[in-house]
């Protein structure tokens, strides 16, 4: 098995699920141990949290301190299998401690969080911004050495002075907002928990749950001081031009605010995050289908220009739901040249669009 943290870091798992004569009951046993780790401890340290307890009833002291709590729950969406292997999506993680405390990790909020310490990281210097950067290339070497991404992870903790939740501390240590989430009592009685969550309660095919994942990521990534930067950005990089139905819909003396949004390609994307080149210009209507998967954007390599159009899957799906799709499919074709800004340097990434509609529209991943 293998763990898709974001659609550009799957580290391998090294781990298979098997079934013992004395237990009855599947186990995940490491195929590694040298280099490898079990996934809870891994999924913390590239969350930077502080190393679990493995057992619950041993989990005492302040919360999200070392070993002072544990990973009950980690709930996954399955990204891609094969007969003889899996790549598992972690979305939300359950931490309790054995005094009662418990609290949710959402993944993708943490790892944007993460992303932009490791950005703000670049830009810093000292100690900690190198101790940052050294927990981004672990994380990111396709190696996927378990124990190097921990020793990371250690390093930072060590140079904090908290034993603690050590992303509030490296965010305001990096002028980033540090964000805590409250921790709470124990789910009360006949309060749904995460740890029953099954399987068979999502009923989304794989594409729904990559579309859903995608808009998650673009959310996020819109969020906070520079995301307020890459919305003016491409809103000025545009003239407020929707790019895919060429209406300019600036904010006016009688309207609250502009009739397009700054639409992300690849907000997951470990570089220019919130670069122009990384963004869109598309009116309300327009971002939500880009969003949703109702429209595509591409760049078509031989004609030297971008195209829209409706994916296959859309229109099985239009017509079994009966879905009016005459906006959309007004839009298909190219897109003239006068729509894209006038800096050549901010037309979108045609590589940011190919790994966004394999990531998207491709049934093979």
């Amino acid at each position: 098995m293998s763990y898709e943290l974001t659609p550009e870091i799957i580290i391998p798992g090294r781990a298979a699920a098997t079934v013992t004569e004395s237990q009855g009951k599947p186990r995940i046993r490491l195929q590694d141990k040298s280099s490898t780790t079990h996934f809870y401890r891994l999924l913390a340290a590239v969350l930077l949290l502080q190393k679990p307890k493995r057992q619950l009833k041993k989990a005492h002291g302040p919360f999200l301190s070392r070993e002072s709590y544990s990973m009950t729950a980690i709930n996954v969406d399955v990204s891609a299998r094969t007969p003889r292997s899996v790549v598992l999506r972690p979305t939300e993680v359950l931490v309790e401690n054995a005094d009662d405390m418990r609290q949710r990790v959402d993944v993708v909020d943490r790892m944007s969080r993460i992303f932009q310490v490791w950005d703000a990281a670049s830009k810093a210097t000292g100690r900690l911004a190198e101790l940052v950067l050294q927990h981004k290339a672990a994380v990111n070497n396709a190696a996927g050495n378990h124990k190097a991404i921990e020793a990371a992870a250690k390093r930072i903790f060590a140079a904090l002075p908290t034993n603690g939740d050590a992303l509030p501390h490296v965010e305001q240590a990096l002028g980033l907002p540090a964000t805590v989430t409250p921790t709470r009592q124990r789910t009360p009685v006949g309060e749904r928990a995460l740890t029953e969550i099954t399987a068979e309660d999502d009923t989304r095919t794989p594409m729904e749950a990559r579309i859903v994942r995608v808009k998650q990521w673009r959310q996020q990534a819109v969020r906070g001081h520079e995301g307020n930067k890459f919305r003016a950005a491409v809103r000025q990089s545009y003239e407020a031009r929707c790019l895919f139905t060429g209406l300019r819909l600036p904010k006016t003396d009688v309207t609250e605010t502009a009739g397009v949004d700054s639409a992300h390609i690849l907000p997951w994307s470990t570089h220019d995050i919130n670069s122009v080149r990384n963004g869109v210009c598309l009116n309300k209507l327009c971002h939500w289908g880009f969003d949703e998967g109702v429209v595509r954007l591409s760049f078509d390599k031989a004609a030297s220009a971008y195209t829209v159009d409706v994916p296959p899957q859309m229109v099985t799906a239009a017509k079994k739901a009966g879905f009016e799709l005459g906006y959309f499919k007004a839009l298909v074709g190219p897109i003239p040249a006068s729509r894209l800004p006038a800096d050549k340097s901010h037309w979108p990434k045609p590589e940011y669009l190919e790994e966004l509609n394999k990531y998207m529209f491709d049934t093979s991943v």
